[in-house]
């Protein structure tokens, strides 16, 4: 077909005759192009979230058992050290509890794929005065709460710092709020308290995205902090 058009202006009045005639149509293609690029971008992110939900998720159910399972390793340590020195702990059995519940959580956080390790694999021998992380993500702190009037104690590492040095920023419940004493009260079982920090990477990460109608969005890492208690049982003498 002819163009009808005027060379070099607008369109003649026969080129409208025949577009109102049903002889000449649009194409919606160019349309949906730009459509498409415009919604593309928000498409990706709104996928991507909801990969993120469910890796977070996983992440933090991972953390959730890892740091409880940890706390309950301690606390059968501490039956077992109990049983073979009725006497009372040391700075050496505290370093040991310490350490058996770092390295717990670091073996079960090795699924996560943030979990930064420094080694040894196993504990070195004790020294009565620093405690080995094998982990330095998540970073992990514990403390012991020995049974209220123990003769023995109070946990000497029971700071935060012991265990983690140099805890990021994002997980304050690492090095704030320590308390050696059962809170539990005169009377109760002593416990083992675990506290944990990792940090998730989104799959975005972006800052202060600008938005349309003057929103904005920011996308990254997420830093999740579970705290777990567990009560050494009393199956030793002198415990109740």
């Amino acid at each position: 077909m002819r163009d009808t058009r005027t060379l070099g202006g607008p369109p003649s009045r026969h080129h409208y005759r025949l577009k109102k005639a049903g002889w000449i149509r649009s194409s919606p293609r160019g349309q949906s192009l730009v459509e498409f690029v415009l919604v593309l971008p928000m498409l990706l992110i709104l996928l991507m979230g909801i990969a993120d939900f469910g890796r977070v998720f996983a992440a933090g159910i991972t953390m959730e058992a890892a740091t409880r399972n940890a706390a309950e390793a301690a606390a059968q340590e501490y039956v077992q050290i109990m049983r073979n020195k009725p006497s009372g702990l040391t700075a050496s059995d505290y370093e040991r509890l310490h350490e058996v519940a770092l390295y717990s959580l670091c073996q079960e956080a090795q699924v996560l794929p943030n979990r930064v390790f420094l080694g040894p694999s196993s504990p070195p021998p004790l020294s009565g005065t620093t405690v080995d992380n094998p982990c330095s993500m998540p970073p992990t702190a514990v403390c012991v709460h020995d049974a209220m009037g123990a003769a023995f104690g109070p946990d000497p590492f029971c700071n935060g710092t012991a265990d983690s040095p140099s805890p990021p920023a994002q997980c304050p419940d690492l090095a704030s709020g320590w308390d050696t004493t059962n809170v539990q009260g005169s009377g109760a079982l002593p416990y083992v308290e675990v506290r944990s920090c990792y940090q998730f990477t989104t799959l975005f990460n972006l800052q202060n995205l600008t938005l349309p109608f003057g929103s904005s969005l920011t996308i990254g890492d997420i830093y999740l902090q579970r705290t777990r208690t567990f009560t050494v049982a009393c199956y030793y003498s002198g415990c109740a």
